[in-house]
C-alpha cells in the first residue's frame, strides 16, 4: 500500500526540501521503495539538492500531457526515485486540477510517495496538501516560523489530511529556542523528529548528495534515519544493526552493493 506524505512548511528556508530528500533516502536505506515528487512549481529545488542538473522529463511535462508520470521518474545514485519539476511558471494554473490525478498514477509504484510542497499558504500549497493523505510539517524552533507552521497545520487539517506531526529542524540547543514541549503545545501536534544544526547539511547540498547518503555518521543523518525508522514503524537501533549485518555479509561474500 502506497503512503502519500506531503512535506510542508509555513515559510521558506526552514529545511522542507532538505527533509524531503533525506527522509526519502533514509527510507530507501530501510529497503522501502520511495518516490520524491517536487510539487513546488514556483521554486523547485529537489533536483538542485540532489545534484540532478541534466535535462530530464519533469512534472511540468506530465501536467502538459507531453509525458507519462512513469517517464518523469529519475533514479538518484542513492536509490531514491525522483520526479523533478521544471522552472516554467505556466503550469501553476493547472496544478490544482491535475496534481491529484498525477499522484494517483503513482499508487502501487512505491511504498512511500513524498510530496515536496510549495512553502507558505498559497493555492499551490493547498493543492499539494489535498493530494497527500498524510502531512509532515517542517519548522524551526523560533516563534515566527512556528506561527507560520500553525497556519499550515490548520490548512492541512482543513484539506482532510492526517498530520503525522512536526519535524523541528536546525535545533542548536540554545536557551532562546522554543522547547519541544512548547512547540507541541503551540501546534497541538507531536514533534516526531528533531534535526540538529549540522554544517554537513550545507556541504551535502553543495555536493548534490543528501547528508544521509554523503555523511551517514553525521548528527543530522542519524536524526533523519531515526525519523525514517519511526515513520516506517521500524525499531531504530535494530534497523541500524540489521543494515550493518547485511553490509558485512555483502562484503564477505563479495556481493555488489
Amino acid at each position: 500500500m502506497t503512503r502519500l506524505i506531503a512535506v510542508a512548511s509555513g515559510k521558506g528556508g526552514v529545511g522542507k526540501t532538505t527533509t524531503t530528500c533525506n527522509l526519502g533516502v533514509a527510507l530507501s536505506q530501510l529497503e522501502k521503495s520511495v518516490i520524491a515528487l517536487d510539487a513546488n512549481l514556483t521554486t523547485p529545488n529537489i533536483g538542485l539538492h540532489l545534484g540532478m542538473h541534466k535535462p530530464m522529463v519533469s512534472l511540468n511535462d506530465v501536467l502538459e500531457d507531453r509525458a507519462n508520470i512513469v517517464d518523469a521518474i529519475a533514479l538518484h545514485e542513492s536509490g531514491l526515485r525522483v520526479v523533478p519539476a521544471g522552472l516554467s511558471m505556466k503550469h501553476l494554473r493547472t496544478l490544482n486540477d491535475r496534481l491529484w490525478n498525477v499522484v494517483l498514477d503513482l499508487f502501487g509504484s512505491a511504498d512511500f510517495v513524498l510530496l515536496d510542497t510549495p512553502a507558505g499558504l498559497e493555492k499551490g500549497a493547498k493543492s499539494v496538501l489535498e493530494a497527500g493523505e498524510e502531512v509532515i510539517v517542517v519548522t524551526n524552533p523560533e516563534t515566527p516560523a512556528l506561527t507560520d507552521a500553525l497556519k499550515t497545520t490548520r490548512m492541512a487539517y482543513r484539506s482532510g489530511a492526517y498530520v503525522l506531526g512536526c519535524v523541528l529542524n536546525r535545533v542548536r540547543g540554545e536557551s532562546q529556542e522554543v522547547s519541544v514541549e512548547d512547540v507541541e503545545s503551540m501546534l497541538d501536534i507531536p514533534v516526531i523528529g528533531t534535526i540538529p544544526e549540522d554544517p554537513e547539511i550545507r556541504k551535502s547540498i553543495r555536493h548534490g548528495g543528501p547528508v544521509v547518503y554523503s555523511r551517514p555518521n553525521s548528527p543530522a543523518a542519524k536524526a533523519y534515519r531515526k525519523l525514517a525508522a519511526d515513520i516506517a514503524g521500524i525499531e531504530f537501533e535494530l534497523a541500524a544493526e540489521g543494515r550493518g549485518v547485511v553490509n558485512v555479509l555483502k562484503k564477505f561474500f563479495g556481493i555488489a552493493e
